[in-house]
């Protein structure tokens, strides 16, 4: 669900929903801004070149959130901010896996998806094929794991 649907839902659900104020959009919004500016930090840390793409609207084009080069290697970023889990789309993974495809020049292509759960830091995926996935606490790769396996 978009944040524009839960601020005005369009469709009735069956289930109750929640509805957001235009406050509570921004501070979500906030949020992922600013753990896309922690990723690319935190990528420039280890030596990465990393830039967000600061995509306002929903589109049709194959961006990631952030994306990062270092010699031969390119890296594609789907990223969270939630409390419990992280729900990615199977159309996301399939943008960011797009985007590494006109990469052609860079050998090394990994799409990875990141989730930053409150309280309790970063967890990240490396993927490689069009599903739908969700990352939960304690699931997936510590930074410092993600980074032993970039250096591979």
């Amino acid at each position: 669900m978009s944040l524009r649907e839960l601020v005005k839902p369009t469709v009735k659900h069956s289930k109750p929903t929640r509805t957001l104020s235009s406050k509570q959009v921004k501070a979500m919004k906030k949020r992922g801004y600013d753990a896309e500016r922690e990723i690319v930090s935190m990528m420039r840390s280890i030596g990465f070149d990393a830039l967000r793409v600061p995509v306002s609207a929903p589109s049709n084009e194959p961006l990631p959130d952030v994306f990062a080069i270092k010699e031969n290697t390119i890296i594609a970023f789907e990223i969270k901010c939630q409390t419990k889990y992280a729900y990615y789309k199977r159309d996301q993974v399939i943008k960011l896996l797009d985007f590494l495809s006109i990469h052609k020049i860079y050998p090394k292509r990994l799409a990875i998806l990141a989730a930053k759960f409150k309280y309790k830091g970063w967890s990240f995926s490396i993927v490689d094929k069009p599903n739908s996935y969700t990352l939960k606490i304690g699931e997936g790769m510590a930074f410092k794991e993600l980074e032993k396996q970039l250096k591979n």
